[in-house]
């Protein structure tokens, strides 16, 4: 056995280079649907399927990662994942229709899904217990900066140059990814390929729809008007039964693809949980302020993506904090304090009102920035606490798959459906203010309508009519404000759940024996 002794910090960046790449790839296309669908032919809605055909082939990838790493080998399986993450994204920068842009997504997905899982269970081995929170905090960097970031870079892409580079600018980064892996990424023998390991194409089959079928619902549920729409009725019924099928062919196999034993550990349980709620918070709370200032604020994708940009910055310190702190300070401390600073964020962004200063705004975002890696980072760390090494790979799988699911129930739930929802209920509580009997608004329709006929010039029924028609948009606009309102403090009841968990956690272990990474 020859000993490969590598600097784990190099470790954490070789992995989080692809991490940081794939991420920002799932959010950097949100800005550039409309600049896509005219060179392509099509419309903003057909182009909206890129956003879904990728998202449903990461989601399907997500959960067999460690599988498929079991069977050809870790770092085969990454690197043969990042390099063809880098094609894609160069076919897909190239892709001269729609129809061949959707095949060359799905492959990135595909690609990408497993990039993440694996890149954490590498790292969580790297390092010993005592420093996985420093670990986890470069790690961090990736996964919280680059969907933030993502948006911004879209624009600014789609504003000087083409759609196309948004995809193509992967490909320098993937070459290096490439690179660094050849050079500083090795398998333990628990990590090499297990040439005898059967696959169960039936069990896969069944996960595949199951969870693709689950995650085109939910990205265009929507779009189609939920359970009023045949295709989602189906995709429903779909992703319940494959899902089901697979669950129980699963927990009947003698080679499961996914151990659900992994469950029994108590800290890895709750963990799970935790990241399905932190997912849904992170990527709501990352969609709906952009949404706000897009929707009612008329800000450009660039200026809202600047808004949203201190608020990675501050994630940035918040990991860099941690890093030093996380030997004097208990992981369930700093879970505390995440919760305290997201609630009052979230309090704050429940205030915003039509009048809002971009400060306002950007102070928000800041908060938040400083408060979920506060959360994040302690729940990755001691859902590894008193895992086995050999169990990392597919204990993050499920991690990452669990955030990902939450995300997309999250965006679909909280940034669509009850948005709408909210929306409508607003709007009725404010129409019934509509009244001739109402004092106040014949007031303010008299004071209108005298404004409109005096200085304007319209005659008195076109003053009227033109005063109904801005009280009319007055009303809609207020309804929508107040439909992102109730959704922000919606999230004030979510991130309180983080405190549940806490009397849960276990932290203590014995301390660990040093970590070799070798090659055979």
């Amino acid at each position: 056995m020859q000993e490969r002794q590598v600097n784990p910090y190099i470790i954490a960046l070789t992995v989080m280079l692809p991490t940081f790449m794939v991420l920002m790839d799932t959010s950097i296309v949100t800005v550039a649907l409309s600049y896509m669908a005219g060179p392509l032919s099509v419309t903003t809605d057909d182009a909206t399927w890129t956003l879904t055909v990728y998202l449903a082939a990461s989601g399907i990838i997500l959960p067999i990662t460690s599988f498929l790493g079991n069977k050809f080998g870790r770092k085969n399986y990454f690197l043969i994942s990042i390099i063809a993450f880098t094609v894609s994204s160069f076919l897909c920068g190239v892709a001269p229709t729609l129809d061949l842009l959707l095949l060359f997504r799905a492959i990135q997905g595909f690609a990408g899904g497993g990039l993440q899982p694996i890149s954490q269970a590498i790292l969580m081995e790297s390092f010993p217990l005592e420093k996985r929170a420093q670990a986890m905090s470069i790690f961090s960097i990736g996964v919280i900066f680059a969907p933030i970031l993502g948006p911004v870079i879209g624009g600014w892409i789609v504003d000087s140059y083409s759609w196309r580079w948004m995809f193509l600018i992967n490909v320098p980064f993937g070459i290096l990814a490439t690179i660094m892996t050849l050079m500083f990424i090795f398998d333990p023998p628990y990590a090499k390929a297990n040439k005898i390991l059967k696959i169960d194409y039936t069990a896969l089959s069944f996960i595949a729809i199951g969870i693709g079928a689950l995650q085109i619902m939910l990205d265009r549920g929507q779009e189609d008007n939920w359970f009023n729409s045949n295709f989602i009725v189906i995709l429903g019924l779909l992703s319940f039964f494959f899902i089901s099928m697979f669950l129980i062919k699963n927990y009947f196999s003698d080679k499961p693809i996914i151990r659900m034993s992994l469950l029994k550990d108590r800290n890895y349980l709750i963990a799970t949980i935790a990241m399905f709620f932190l997912g849904f918070l992170f990527f709501v709370t990352l969609t709906l302020l952009p949404e706000l200032m897009q929707t009612l604020m008329n800000y450009d994708a660039f200026k809202s993506g600047l808004i949203m940009m201190p608020g990675g910055i501050a994630s940035l310190i918040t990991v860099i904090f941690i890093g030093k702190v996380s030997k004097k300070i208990s992981f369930k401390t700093l879970i505390f304090f995440g919760v305290i600073i997201g609630l009052y964020a979230l309090y704050l962004m429940e205030q915003i009102n039509l009048t809002a200063s971009p400060y306002f705004l950007l102070l928000g975002r800041v908060l938040i920035g400083f408060g979920l890696p506060l959360i994040f980072i302690p729940i990755n760390v001691v859902a590894f606490i008193f895992l086995k090494n050999e169990d990392m790979g597919e204990a993050s799988g499920i991690l990452n798959f669990t955030r990902s699911i939450g995300g997309s129930f999250g965006i679909s739930l909280m940034a669509s459906a009850m948005l709408t929802h909210r929306e409508a209920f607003q709007r009725d509580a404010l129409v019934q203010n509509i009244s001739a009997t109402n004092p106040v608004f014949l007031h303010y329709l008299n004071t209108l309508q005298n404004y409109l006929f005096t200085y304007i010039g319209f005659d008195p029924n076109m003053a009227y009519r033109k005063a109904m028609g801005l009280i009319n948009n007055t009303i809609n606009t207020q309804s929508t404000i107040m439909a992102f309102q109730d959704d922000f403090h919606i999230m004030m009841w979510v991130i309180l759940i983080f405190l549940f968990f806490l009397p849960f956690i276990k932290t203590k272990t014995q301390k660990p024996e040093k970590i070799i990474i070798s090659e055979m």
